[in-house]
């Protein structure tokens, strides 16, 4: 690991242009040269299983210092080449399910020294969702002054950090400047959500805390909304619900899980219900596949999201789900392997639960744990503690994460629920996310649905 004062050293520096910039044509070799130097350094710093590529370039123009500054504009899409593949980006197929995106970067080139660097991280944003590419020309500003500025008092929580997590990129330098500075981008902002949090959660420094939000996107599902034929309204039991229930206390619920760099929570969240339903009215708990519906379900989207809804449907139409044992986890989308012959669990129908709190409360206690959607934008950086963000900070419409709760409870005159997530048990209250329960936070009674097991 690098020290820290070699560490200081490394982030104050910085280069020093001034010139006047030259538009060049986007569709010359010179274009393509720089464009490869972005796409190749957005590889490296991307946790995506998948190469991205370079489609089009948009724009580009040079200035001239000690060597070349260029400021290139151009499209990306995601393809099918797995990032250890020995492959050139530029010779891969592109995904059509994939995402694309404009990109603009700053490459620094000194060609008598055949140096070629890309000075800051590229800034991308979701492309149009046109079947054809769009040119988008940008008015980039002159670059007067590229000295990096870099805000070092969470020097001490970020050596710290890197120790805890034993990351192993601490032995390259531009890549620790690069992790740095989202670091203290997210420390402030971890100490904004701390200071107006209503209830008793703690936010700090995860094992995310080094990711941009984009980066952190690939641990969610995209956007959730319950789609396809209408599902059947569960029946409410019409009786009180008692004070505190927790499946976990009658054997209903697996370990904590662990999705990885896939965008799986849908199914996760999927088999965790089913593996409630089948406990409580089977009478035995089976940890069940998650990468049979990434590899199997056709309807969702494996590693770039699904629902609940539709994954129950699926596992309908295949015959049954089989064990974590049986189909293991990846964390990447692969052929389909599923054998009927070999399914354990099987589903016969699915509910759609009330949005009502207090009647999600009866329901749960009567019959499991429910799958949810929820909004994630505050759990990439929960400790542990009763969550209760204003919604401002987590729209309680935008659902994006699928997890599963599993019971409730109060504590200190504060009622929560109890959110089983699929990031491990390094995450959270060893896995659990405590979410304050009454005011449709984080819109976790939006989506609330269950497997019917006979």
């Amino acid at each position: 690991m690098l020290s820290e004062i070699a560490l200081i050293c490394f982030l104050i520096s910085g280069i020093n242009a001034i010139a006047e910039p030259t538009k060049i044509d986007p569709n010359s070799d010179e274009a393509l040269d720089i464009a490869s130097v972005a796409i190749t350094d957005i590889n490296r710093r991307s946790n995506s299983l998948y190469k991205t590529k370079v489609v089009e370039v948009n724009s580009i123009q040079k200035q001239l210092v000690s060597g070349w500054i260029y400021k290139v504009n151009f499209l990306t899409a995601v393809t099918l080449c797995k990032v250890n593949d020995v492959v050139k980006p530029e010779d891969c197929e592109i995904n059509p399910k994939g995402r694309r995106e404009q990109c603009s970067a700053t490459v620094w080139v000194k060609a008598w020294l055949n140096y070629k660097e890309v000075t800051e991280p590229a800034k991308c944003s979701p492309a149009p969702a046109d079947d054809k590419p769009k040119k988008v020309l940008h008015v980039v500003p002159l670059m007067k002054d590229t000295e990096e500025k870099v805000d070092l008092s969470y020097m001490d929580d970020f050596m710290k950090w890197l120790d805890k997590y034993n990351k192993d990129y601490a032995a390259e330098p531009d890549m620790v400047r690069y992790r740095y500075k989202i670091f203290a981008k997210n420390m402030k902002k971890i100490e904004e959500y701390q200071k107006n949090e209503q209830g008793t959660a703690i936010y700090g420094p995860t094992k995310f805390a080094d990711l941009t939000d984009e980066e952190f996107q690939q641990y969610l599902s995209g956007e959730m909304k319950l789609s396809g034929k209408p599902m059947k309204q569960a029946t409410i039991p019409n009786t009180e619900a008692p004070d505190a229930f927790d499946w976990r206390d009658h054997g209903a619920v697996s370990e904590v899980k662990n999705q990885g760099m896939c965008g799986s929570c849908w199914a996760f969240s999927t088999t965790g219900n089913i593996e409630g339903q089948w406990a409580i009215n089977k009478k035995k708990l089976i940890s069940l596949s998650e990468q049979e519906l990434v590899d199997c379900d056709k309807v969702d989207e494996g590693c770039n999201g699904g629902l609940p809804s539709q994954a129950y449907e699926a596992i309908i139409k295949l015959g049954g789900l089989m064990t974590e044992k049986g189909y293991p986890y990846k964390g990447r989308g692969a052929d389909c392997t599923f054998v009927k012959a070999q399914a354990q669990v099987y589903i016969n129908s699915s509910v759609n639960i009330s949005k009502d709190e207090g009647d999600m409360a009866k329901w749960l206690a009567k019959n499991g744990p429910i799958s949810i959607g929820i909004n994630a934008n505050m759990m990439q950086f929960y400790f542990g503690g009763i969550a209760h963000p204003y919604k401002f900070f987590c729209n309680p419409n935008k659902l994006d994460h699928g997890v599963l709760i599993v019971g409730y409870g109060v504590k200190n005159d504060k009622p929560y629920w109890i959110v089983k997530n699929s990031w491990g048990v390094d995450w959270g209250e060893k896995g659990y996310y405590l979410v304050y329960r009454g005011d449709s936070v984080c819109g976790l009674n939006q989506m609330c649905t269950s497997a019917v097991v006979e």
